[in-house]
């Protein structure tokens, strides 16, 4: 078996340029991601954006009441005195209020500078640049908003978000909006407006908010560690590719006529993958480290975690190897198979938040990102990095031996036997 393995690190050391691109490249490009955004925050971790927002306000709330009461006796057959009961207990819940009040909290005040102006006069600024964005609070959205929240339904009446062009700020300032108007309606499903006898909305915290007494972490990490998995990634597709080269130079016809099981020419493409993912994070991680400072006053503990980490995603990585190998054995055109496998490695890391941050992508694809062995290991060593707690990564690390055990499952099964190799 040390033959095989040792056959397969030569043939990576054969290949110098190789083994440079993805050591020496991911380092490169956390240097310039880490460069490129380090103006997005200021050493004191202020934000140094500068987010325009200019806000519309067409809602009459004096007259909300008044359409909620209408509301709630013509559309949903609420009884006039069951109706003004809820519209008496609706009083003390101002949307509109609430919305300016977290704009312009304390939290926000640095990030945001919100304008209260005509829609014609927002629309003239937006165009010439002096402003980001335009939100517009439509008339009945106090009302619409409050009878959904009785009902326990959507509201008809939306806010409108209405930019020139898509940048960072504007980007930014959606999001802030978005979460708010997630968290009030959090708010009226947990306190179930419609049963209680008094009600609080609670503003959420702008800025970034610390759970608990977990570290930051920072955009410097996540560079490191998503170029790390990235080029431990592309690694896969190159044990992929060397399998053709091997079939071409009759490295396989010549290891059956040796009498070898072939199983073990698989076993040494996995181990030969589980030693370089594992060197390659490694040692982009530590290098980065030493340069950029990535991880400060770390104790032991975290780096042994850490390690381990990459351990598991290293042998779910191995796992995938062999899959590629056993198909590159069975295929006739080995080119369109390397092809295939780059697709797929390209396909995990943009899913996995390897080539854009994770949460600028919609949900549904950021719960299947999740499930990929990069987002697995992205996820599990962001909890870790917060808050060194093995109950926040048992569950990620019992699914990456899942991968593991499944993908080589399917490489054994796929291998093919002796003599039927392509």
């Amino acid at each position: 078996m040390r033959s095989f393995i040792k056959k397969d690190l030569l043939i990576f050391w054969r290949d110098r340029k190789e083994i440079a691109t993805v050591l020496i490249l991911p380092i490169i490009l956390v240097l310039v991601l880490n460069f490129a955004f380090a103006g997005l925050f200021s050493n004191d971790g202020q934000s140094s954006l500068d987010l325009q927002l200019a806000v519309v306000n067409q809602d009459d709330e004096a007259e909300a009441m008044v359409q909620l009461n209408e509301k709630l006796v013509n559309e949903a057959s609420i009884g006039d005195q069951e109706a003004k009961a809820l519209v008496k207990q609706a009083n003390d819940v101002h949307p509109v209020q609430l919305l300016f009040e977290f704009l312009e909290s304390e939290d926000l005040k640095d990030w945001v500078t919100v304008h209260k102006l005509e829609e014609s006069e927002a629309v003239d600024k937006v165009k010439d640049g002096d402003l980001d964005a335009i939100l517009i609070i439509p008339d009945g959205f106090t009302a619409d908003s409050l009878y959904a929240a009785f009902i326990g339904g959507s509201p008809a009446t939306s806010l409108e978000y209405k930019l020139e062009k898509e940048t960072n700020n504007s980007s930014t300032l959606y999001s802030i909006i978005h979460g708010f108007i997630d968290h009030l309606n959090y708010q009226f499903a947990i306190q179930e407006i419609a049963g209680t006898s008094e009600v609080e909305v609670k503003l959420p915290e702008g800025g970034f908010e610390e759970i608990g007494a977990g570290e930051t972490f920072t955009m410097t990490q996540y560079f490191t560690v998503t170029m790390g998995a990235l080029f431990a990634l592309f690694l896969v597709a190159t044990a992929a590719t060397k399998t053709g080269v091997e079939i071409r130079e009759q490295v396989f016809n010549r290891i059956l006529l040796t009498n070898s099981h072939p199983m073990q020419f698989l076993i040494g493409k996995m181990v030969s993958t589980i030693c370089l993912v594992l060197l390659q994070i490694i040692f982009v991680i530590i290098v980065s480290h030493f340069i950029l400072d990535v991880f400060p006053n770390r104790s032991m503990t975290f780096w042994i975690g850490l390690i381990t980490m990459v351990l598991l995603l290293s042998l779910a990585l191995s796992g995938l190897a062999a899959v590629f190998t056993a198909i590159s054995l069975r295929v006739t055109d080995i080119d369109a198979a390397n092809g295939i496998f780059m697709l797929v490695i390209l396909l995990f890391g943009i899913i996995g938040g390897n080539f854009v941050p994770i949460y600028m992508l919609p949900d549904w694809l950021q719960q299947i990102g999740e499930w990929t062995p990069n987002g697995l290991f992205l996820v599990m060593l962001t909890e870790w990095i917060q808050f060194e707690e093995l109950s926040s990564i048992a569950k990620p690390s019992i699914l990456l031996t899942g991968f593991f055990l499944l993908f080589t499952l399917i490489g054994f099964v796929l291998f093919p036997q002796r003599g039927k190799a392509k």
